[in-house]
């Protein structure tokens, strides 16, 4: 079973300007203060779910990292890594995910042949190491990305394909659940979704 949360980094953040609220009010902070939840639950749930030792979710506005909300649960076996604080950039596999806008499902082996493999270019070293990467683009009913959901180091052998049908669907929960919360933020603005 996987161990708590060591990663001690979640920046829960109110709401930020950007390009989907230029101006936040106070119903973009009440959107925001769900969708942290949402997301910080999200990320320790899912890798309690498929048993893994690392765990992210990158909310990406307009696939400009500029506005990355990002949540992490590591393990115990990652606590060098609890204070790790690099903001994500979109580099690599992450960012061809969101080119690529379909889930993916790596050994090791073949996430290191991939060719957007990069090993995290400047942050190389100092990134939590991944061991097999399972990901999945955050994509609403209008098929827009909304950044990507993701877990390396399973913590026995690598993902399989049943590890990888629960992950789906825990991505479309996800999805789900922040599309409804911004549904309500749109409602009480009085503005069409």
């Amino acid at each position: 079973m996987p161990e708590k949360n060591v990663y001690v980094k979640n920046a829960v953040t109110g709401a930020t300007p950007n390009p989907l609220m230029p101006a936040p009010d106070e119903h973009d902070e009440a959107f925001a203060e769900t969708a942290n939840r949402i997301l910080q639950d999200g990320v320790e749930l899912l890798r309690h779910l498929i048993g893994a030792h690392q765990s992210a979710i990158a909310i990406v506005i307009d696939r400009d990292w500029r506005y990355v909300r990002k949540f992490f649960s590591l393990s115990e076996k990652y606590a060098a890594w609890a204070d790790y604080a690099t903001p994500a950039v979109g580099y690599g596999s992450h960012a061809w995910l969101l080119e690529h806008n379909r889930p993916v499902r790596f050994t090791q082996a073949e996430l290191e042949a991939h060719p957007a493999w990069r090993n995290f270019g400047t942050e190389a070293g100092k990134h939590p190491p991944m061991r097999g990467w399972m990901a999945a683009p955050i994509i609403d009913r209008d098929g827009v990305n909304w950044g990507l959901i993701q877990l390396s180091d399973k913590i026995e052998g690598d993902f399989t394909e049943d590890d990888e049908t629960h992950f789906l669907r825990f991505a479309d929960l996800l999805s789900v659940a922040l599309e409804a919360a911004w549904e309500v933020r749109n409602s009480r603005k009085g503005t069409a979704t």
